[in-house]
């Protein structure tokens, strides 16, 4: 027969029941009435801290930390190791954490702090945060491979025109000028008794078309190959070709005011790629028998590429290389020497030079002189008709006479002045055909003065 339970038995089996089911229900109506507050605290990106149930354990009870749940502890970041570390730094405000997260450069030790992100989490801070502290390495610079068989070449044995005056003039600015352009030009130059000039050239063509003319026209030109300071051109070799062909002297300038953040495509200049191209360059010319022009608004930039290519044991080009310094004047006198603008202010590479490599190269200043009209310094009068006249008369006879305007003896490295501009319509610098009209008052007082052959200290 079948024993029944007791009652008493009963009865306990039913209340075990009820408190089981008592206590579970205590627990889901704490969760859910957890407050705002705590949530409220919690980081963005991370759960809500659940309540926690004090359980007394012994002593000796190890909880394992993989059973931790995470909390609202908020952590930094920090930024050079990627570790987050305790804080007990509040969470930032979302005015720091805006400014956190888009990218704004905080110095490492004052950036807001940030939580530690979840895996599936965005970082708080940016990925790119740590890339200033990660060594990037310097790449190895490629050494000049120079031809060893060209002798350096002292002032005296650089090729300069029949009857060498020192006068000269920068050619028109169209790299792709017709042959009318051309003739006009050219002849204006020789009825002015120019014998030196830089011409601006945009490819072999032109410079095939170019040469010959001005050859004929006896004036030995400094040749500038349209090109832009990150440009990279590789046919230096071929155009110093042309022109030994042609029996003309290959003055080549590499490159144009790659200082200036107008010759870069986004505004911003940028030294070392202009360095490499520069060093190409240089080695590209030098090897194929060239004469290496260099040329810079910047005597620091010059300092700079003359330890470039000291750097790259390129020393044999210093020897073969020749200087193209911009020395406009403003509306200053031609006597002045206040600053760099002024006509005289080829001295200050001299003395660049002097310091760098212990000598100084033949210089023909390729750009410079006095525009029209300028009132650049108000100590100074406007350049009206008659100061262009006397002004330009005071500089083409530096030659003549052996003296600068500030009384200084005329330098022998200084080969030719070749102010801008011969002509252009939309430029009141030109002595032809400018919107400001022509320069006839200068042009004329030019042509007053008698010929002469410039004089050297080597006879």
């Amino acid at each position: 027969m079948t024993q029944r339970p007791s009652d008493d038995g009963v009865r306990a089996m039913l209340l075990t029941a009820i408190l089981v089911l008592a206590a579970s229900i205590a627990m889901v109506a704490a969760a859910r009435n957890t407050p705002r507050s705590v949530a409220e605290a919690s980081v963005a990106g991370f759960p809500p801290a659940l309540p926690t149930i004090a359980v007394p354990m012994p002593s000796n009870t190890t909880v394992p930390s993989t059973a931790a749940a995470p909390s609202a502890t908020v952590l930094a970041l920090d930024v050079a190791s990627a570790t987050p570390v305790p804080s007990a730094t509040p969470a930032p405000s979302p005015t720091a954490s805006a400014t956190a997260v888009a990218g704004d450069r905080v110095p490492v030790g004052t950036r807001a702090p940030a939580p530690t992100p979840l895996a599936s989490d965005t970082p708080a801070v940016p990925a790119t945060a740590t890339a200033t502290n990660t060594p990037v390495p310097t790449p190895t610079k490629t050494m000049m491979s120079l031809r060893t068989d060209l002798p350096a070449m002292s002032l005296q044995d650089w090729p300069r025109p029949a009857n060498d005056d020192g006068w000269g003039m920068h050619f028109i600015i169209n790299a792709y000028p017709s042959e009318q352009e051309i003739d006009l030009n050219i002849q204006r130059l020789v009825d002015m008794r120019i014998k030196w000039a830089v011409v601006i050239y945009g490819d072999e063509i032109q410079l095939q078309k170019l040469a010959p003319r001005f050859r004929d026209a006896g004036i030995t030109v400094v040749w500038r190959r349209m090109l832009r300071p990150y440009d990279r051109y590789y046919d230096w070799g071929r155009d110093i070709a042309i022109l030994k062909n042609l029996g003309v002297a290959p003055y080549m300038q590499a490159y144009n005011e790659p200082e200036v953040p107008a010759e870069w495509p986004d505004g911003k200049s940028n030294e070392a790629v202009f360095l490499d191209n520069l060093v190409s360059a240089c080695q590209d010319i030098y090897n194929a028998g060239g004469y290496v022009g260099l040329q810079f608004a910047s005597s620091q930039w010059l300092r700079d590429a003359l330890h470039e290519i000291k750097a790259r044991n390129g020393q044999a080009v210093f020897g073969r290389m020749f200087f193209v310094p911009h020395s406009y004047g403003m509306n200053h006198p031609p006597d002045y020497t206040e600053d760099i603008n002024a006509v005289l202010s080829f001295r200050i590479y001299a003395m660049v030079f002097q310091q760098e490599i212990g000598m100084v190269p033949p210089m023909i200043v390729g750009e410079g002189g006095w525009k029209y009209g300028a009132t650049d310094d108000a100590r100074f009068p406007k350049v009206t008709d008659e100061l262009h006249r006397d002004y330009y008369v005071a500089l083409y006879n530096w030659f003549r006479t052996g003296k600068l305007s500030n009384g200084e003896p005329l330098p022998d490295y200084l080969f030719a002045f070749c102010p801008w501009l011969i002509a252009h319509k939309m430029d009141d610098n030109a002595f032809y055909d400018s919107f400001a009209g022509d320069r006839t008052m200068t042009i004329a007082a030019i042509k007053a003065i008698p010929p002469f052959v410039r004089h050297f200290s080597w006879g």
